[in-house]
């Protein structure tokens, strides 16, 4: 899918990601000008990030606490900055969702979590993905400061309503 050269410039900027020499603010950043940019290498290694992280959802459950929640705060950061849309941006959903969905001891929930709480500000566009989450019903038992976030969410008008 990827030159490899492409390849490798991404998973740098991912190793420097886990091992803290740069915060996750400013790899959101560095991604929004990739996107942006004109540069067509730099819009290389946006989509090979970008799929990377989605392709290696399957591994998650495996990850390091430590590492899930890295990974966490940045599938979240970039569900909140729009640097996902479209198809893209619904499987990330649907992938927070299922985690949302496991054990509340698991580090699958913990990683669901942390996701949303990057971008929940965002929930008040999508009041079917918050009736989804108030379905979950380990959620509406352990997380009430959630759960009212959620039903102001819903109870805000909606942009696109006159």
């Amino acid at each position: 899918l990827f030159a490899p050269e492409i390849e490798e410039e991404a998973n740098l900027h991912f190793q420097r990601i886990y091992r803290s020499e740069v915060q996750i603010e400013a790899v959101i950043q560095m991604l929004k000008g990739f996107k942006a940019s004109q540069v067509q290498r730099e819009q290389e290694v946006f989509g090979c990030m970008i799929h990377n992280l989605f392709d290696e959802y399957r591994f998650f459950p495996r990850y390091p606490e430590r590492e899930l929640l890295i990974t966490g705060r940045l599938f979240g950061s970039l569900i909140q900055h729009q640097l996902v849309s479209s198809i893209t941006l619904g499987i990330a959903l649907r992938y927070v969702l299922e985690a949302l969905r496991k054990q509340v001891s698991s580090s699958m929930f913990k990683f669901g979590m942390c996701a949303l709480e990057q971008f929940k500000h965002r929930l008040v566009e999508w009041p079917q993905y918050c009736h989804h989450i108030l379905q979950i019903s380990h959620i509406r038992q352990s997380h009430e400061t959630l759960i009212t976030f959620i039903h102001q969410a819903l109870a805000q008008p909606r942009k696109d309503t006159p």
